[in-house]
């Protein structure tokens, strides 16, 4: 069993690196590769993986297409350059030469076949890489994130013409079912989540308790799912709900936060807030989140009803002060609360959340989902220096990761979309396309940010660098990241990543 489900596992991460990160990588080159063609540059290979070669799959043009051995990336090689950067001028002079000799090879194999058609195509003007204008050759130097931001834009455009996870309507779970409650003796338990009233869904926890008010006294029919199964089943009661109280639960306390520093304990409930009972309409867990941000730096009194194990319940007036300017995830009373309304009869119902389904977009809104989610990852990248700074972001959660941890965390979002739908997987894609678009433009040598570095130096001096001391400082970036690179590599078979 353990080692199906290990093989199960490798199958995945296999799969999602080919779905992953050869799209993501081909589709950098091939905006490089089309760059290079649109500004006028010869593009001698295009190689899919780095060598050495497995085999050459076609010519297109003057470009050879190639399969090699190690799949972790692909490449562009203009004319002009090598696998580093810059070539010698020997180097140039050969790869001139073999440019001429295929595009007689292709002109002879073609008078072979079209003769006419090959009478009127022109031959191309060679050109390297260095003969391009500056402007040119950062266009091709950056085409390919360009590249993966455009394809990530319509991936996500394709995720949501698929559907995106929406909440089409709220969940109430039984918190208490006392011996008076209309539940009691019914197949109702503690812990069970109402997605429906009498057939119909509610919004949210509001609407919830609302719509008992508004069927008070009468025959109700809840829809429940049971906790530990979600098995549905459904139970019908006469109850009446018109006497009804809110309350906020206590699901976690923060160590040293203001609320464990007044007593508060997880499992209390608050039942009044500055001596005013909690109304049962609206939001009571907001009513404390406003009424702490209002007291913030002042005394806040709080009434709690607390249960003890052995069930004995009493009642506590505790105070608590709410910090001015908390942490962030933190708030100002460092509680993790949830809403809960209580009726006359001891039942007690808290907040549960939504009901989520995938929800297809029309195409308008798809379009504008997609630029919105590329801006809002390239802020949130953008914020991460800043949260690594004040703590906010731990460098664990921000560590780089290898080819082997994104398959890895690729293998578990594949599994997931098998019962949630391609758009999750089309998400990972995209942000992963993203992710390989920023880091080549990093100013690291060997980077495609690092050459265009050397090509804005040439625009300031007037001139360009020396071909050899680019090509070694190139060199020495290549030897830097490989071993980076290891590094990270190790790190993730000792400490593999997950989604979580």
């Amino acid at each position: 069993m353990l080692i199906s489900a290990a093989a199960s596992d490798i199958l995945l991460t296999v799969a999602a690196f080919v779905l992953v990160l050869f799209p993501a990588i081909i589709i950098h080159e091939l905006g490089h590769f089309f760059a290079a063609r649109l500004v006028g540059i010869n593009v001698l290979e295009f190689g899919i993986g780095f060598p050495p070669r497995i085999a050459r799959l076609f010519f297109w043009r003057e470009t050879q297409f190639t399969l090699n051995l190690l799949p972790i990336g692909g490449f562009v090689r203009p004319l002009g350059e090598d696998m580093i950067g810059p070539a010698s001028e020997d180097k140039v002079k050969r790869d001139r030469a073999e440019l001429e000799e295929r595009r007689l090879a292709a002109r002879r194999a073609e008078l072979e076949r079209e003769l006419l058609r090959l009478l009127g195509i022109p031959d191309h003007k060679m050109m390297t890489v260095n003969e391009a204008p500056p402007l040119g050759r950062i266009f091709f130097m950056a085409a390919g994130a360009l590249a993966n931001f455009a394809s990530a834009i319509l991936l996500f455009i394709v995720a949501a013409l698929f559907g995106l996870m929406m909440p089409v309507g709220g969940l109430s779970q039984i918190a208490a079912i006392p011996a008076t409650s209309v539940f009691a003796g019914t197949d109702a338990r503690v812990g069970d989540v109402i997605e429906r009233i009498n057939g119909n869904r509610f919004a949210d926890f509001s609407d919830f308790h609302d719509t008992l008010a508004a069927y008070s006294g009468e025959q109700i029919s809840f829809s429940l799912l049971r906790q530990d199964t979600e098995e549905p089943f459904v139970v019908t009661v006469r109850p009446d709900f018109a006497d009804r109280a809110g309350a906020i639960q206590v699901l976690g306390v923060l160590e040293d936060s203001p609320a464990a520093l007044a007593g508060i304990l997880p499992g209390d409930l608050v039942t009044q807030i500055s001596d005013l009972s909690i109304p049962s309409s609206g939001d009571p867990a907001q009513k404390l989140s406003d009424a702490a941000r209002e007291a913030e730096g002042r005394p806040l009194p709080l009434t709690i009803y607390r249960e003890h194990d052995d069930g004995i319940a009493e009642r506590l007036r505790l105070v608590v002060t709410p910090r001015v300017d908390p942490p962030d995830g933190e708030g100002r009373l460092g509680i993790a609360i949830r809403s809960q309304v209580g009726t006359g009869e001891g039942t007690r119902f808290a907040n549960a959340g939504y009901v989520r389904e995938s929800v297809p977009q029309s195409i308008p809104d798809a379009i504008a989902y997609g630029f919105r989610t590329t801006g809002d990852t390239f802020s949130l990248i953008a914020s991460i220096p800043g949260r690594l700074l004040d703590g906010s972001l731990s460098g664990e959660d921000a560590r780089p990761i290898s080819i082997i941890g994104i398959s890895k965390i690729g293998g578990e979002f594949l599994q997931r979309s098998f019962s949630e739908g391609p758009s999750l997987m089309l998400h990972f894609v995209a942000l992963i396309s993203i992710f390989l678009g920023i880091t080549n433009l990093l100013p690291i040598p060997a980077l495609d940010g690092g050459r265009i570095v050397f090509v804005l130096i040439e625009m300031l001096r007037g001139k360009p660098v020396n071909p050899r001391l680019e090509a070694r400082v190139h060199q020495i970036g290549i030897v830097v990241l490989l071993l980076l690179g290891s590094l990270v590599m190790i790190y993730d078979l000792i400490n593999p990543p997950s989604i979580s």
